[in-house]
């Protein structure tokens, strides 16, 4: 369960980070389902490394 929530949490902290910057740029930000789905899976990936030490 912690690994899940150090996840989302990252994952939380993405979304928001993008969303300020197309707030700043006045743009909007496509991410391709290609690149979003490996990005979901390396950042839990690294969630569970760090939550086996």
């Amino acid at each position: 369960m912690e690994t899940f929530g150090r996840g989302c949490l990252w994952l939380i902290i993405g979304a928001v980070g993008l969303l300020i910057l197309a707030f700043i740029t006045q743009s909007t930000i496509h991410i391709p389902w290609f690149i979003f789905i490996p990005i979901v899976i390396l950042v839990f990936w690294i969630a569970s490394k760090k939550s086996k030490k």
